[in-house]
């Protein structure tokens, strides 16, 4: 079976639902609301074929995109050459990359930290400490989960210009004690009269609600700074009601 991330039109289609030029303007309230101002180089972490790029560049932040599949990468790079965008690409895992200056705002979205145990997540939050100035935020989308124990479900459906996308999202618990989950996103794919499917399998170490906080406090160049729900500044997570899309911030302290 072809892989998913390898086909990067398809996978940009299949998450073509969400309003990229929203999200940018959501994170840069969240870093002029927490007094960093308007971000100026903006690293995506897992940043695939780099949707959000044009709202960026169209804000003046110069953008860096860490991700490990060359395909995505490339379709970045097209991207980025069609924008005559300010961007730089890094082929690399989440946890072992360097960049050759500092950023001052860093974010992962739509869950995609994928660390596959505990040394590779401490390593994963290492590197990013490394690439953020001092005052810096980290911007997370779901990577910690609030209903840890359920396994998820998820199905949707998307046509554009005679392609039809069928998607599907699943997580299956490997070990309860290890906290540790496989995600898998499938597609059943309609091109013209074609058929297709793609799918991939991925590890992910889980992380609770406290456990983040307590790692959070325990990192020397990390504090926590606030969660919240549906992407709404206005909607503090306080536990009394159901979690969906969260966002999470975090900030390097010298």
């Amino acid at each position: 079976m072809p892989t998913l991330y390898d086909s990067p039109r398809y996978y940009d289609l299949a998450f073509s639902y969400r309003d990229c030029d929203a999200e940018v303007e959501v994170m840069r309230a969240c870093a002029e609301r927490l007094g960093l101002g308007a971000p100026r180089h903006v690293l995506e972490i897992c940043c695939g074929q780099a949707p959000h790029l044009s709202a960026w560049h169209a804000a003046g932040a110069r953008y860096t995109g860490v991700d490990l599949s060359r395909a995505m990468l490339d379709m970045a790079r097209q991207n980025a050459g069609r924008l005559n965008a300010e961007a730089t690409f890094v082929e690399a895992d989440l946890a072992a990359f360097d960049l050759p200056e500092p950023v001052d705002f860093a974010c992962v979205l739509l869950a995609s930290l994928y660390a596959r145990d505990t040394a590779h997540l401490r390593a994963h939050y290492d590197a990013v400490a490394r690439a953020l100035a001092p005052g810096g935020l980290y911007f997370m989308e779901w990577t910690v989960d609030f209903d840890p124990m359920v396994d998820v479900i998820d199905t949707w459906e998307i046509e554009r210009e005679s392609v039809r996308v069928q998607a599907s999202y699943w997580t299956r618990c490997i070990n309860r004690v290890d906290q540790i989950y496989e995600d898998t996103l499938h597609l059943d794919i309609e091109d013209k009269g074609e058929p297709l499917v793609l799918e991939d399998t991925a590890i992910r170490r889980r992380v609770f609600p406290q456990e983040f906080l307590a790692f959070v406090a325990a990192h020397p160049r990390f504090e926590f700074v606030g969660w919240w729900n549906e992407w709404d500044l206005n909607q503090p997570i306080d536990g009394s009601k159901p979690v969906n899309r969260p966002i999470i911030i975090v900030r390097r302290v010298q």
